[in-house]
């Protein structure tokens, strides 16, 4: 068992850019077997799977994970990765202690953040891309799209207190994610009136039904994109979208990459 620094990580460091105001990034690759004991990190972050998997096993759990996936480590927290897949790739968010102080936020209130999955890897996507722009406003865009993250808690809170509807709702547009349900055919579905829905979606999911749709998507696009070779137009078209122009509008939207340039990463 051992204690990584900042910043270091059991793969090959690919790219690691550095805010100076407490975040670091670092893309990490494996290509080939590594340290498979107990470790833990000195500070806490996120990891979203680009590529590959493993099996990772904490203290009391243990889950699969694949291209797609996020997870929270707290800062100092043993786990172990097993049956990792090669070649994998994995984005890595590094939260100093220092920057958490400023925001007034805790290692639980980002965990809790990455319930709201899909928004969690946009923001992330988007901090990634800005470590390729690098340039003087970089560090404060890259700070400014953490704190949107660690804020996205907020809605969550609201969902849990809830009317029944309302998690109805959330599995219904998560069972028909390929789909482009209206606001008459939801009704419909769970015995309410459209205005009801159309009133109250902001407040609950924190953006209008047509955004949670396209996040729900392009959610799944991401997995689809870095699994498979499948083409780009039959990606966008089993995601639901009309066409291959508005999947690419889209995805870029949400991602800030394009399909193409995400397929490459």
């Amino acid at each position: 068992m051992y204690e990584l620094e900042k910043e270091k990580y059991l793969g090959n460091t690919k790219n690691n850019f550095n805010t100076t105001q407490g975040i670091s990034v670092i893309e990490t690759e494996y290509q080939n077997k590594v340290y498979e004991g107990w470790h833990s990190h000195n500070n806490a972050h996120i990891t979203l799977f680009l590529k590959g998997g493993t099996t990772e096993k904490r203290k009391n759990f243990s889950e699969t994970v694949g291209a797609g996936s996020l997870l929270f480590y707290h800062s100092d927290e043993l786990h172990l990765n097993q049956n990792t897949l090669f070649p994998s790739k994995n984005i890595n968010i590094e939260i100093e202690e220092n920057l958490l102080k400023e925001l007034q936020i805790s290692e639980a209130v980002i965990e809790k953040s990455l319930q709201n999955e899909a928004l969690t890897k946009f923001l992330i996507l988007k901090i990634y891309k800005e470590t390729f722009v690098a340039d003087t406003f970089s560090n404060d865009t890259i700070t400014m799209l953490f704190s949107q993250l660690s804020n996205s808690h907020q809605h969550l809170s609201k969902l849990e207190k809830s009317p029944f509807w309302v998690k109805s709702l959330q599995e219904l547009l998560n069972d028909c994610w390929n789909e482009n349900p209206n606001l008459h055919d939801l009704a419909q579905v769970l015995q309410l009136n459209p205005i009801t829905i159309s009133k109250h979606f902001p407040k609950y999911f924190g953006c209008t039904l047509g955004e949670y749709m396209r996040r729900i998507k392009i959610n799944r696009s991401l997995s689809l994109i870095q699994s498979n070779h499948t083409n780009l137009t039959e990606i966008g078209l089993e995601c639901g979208f009309a066409d291959q122009s508005h999947f690419i509008r889209t995805f870029k939207n949400q991602t800030g990459f394009l399909p193409k340039q995400f397929q490459k990463l």
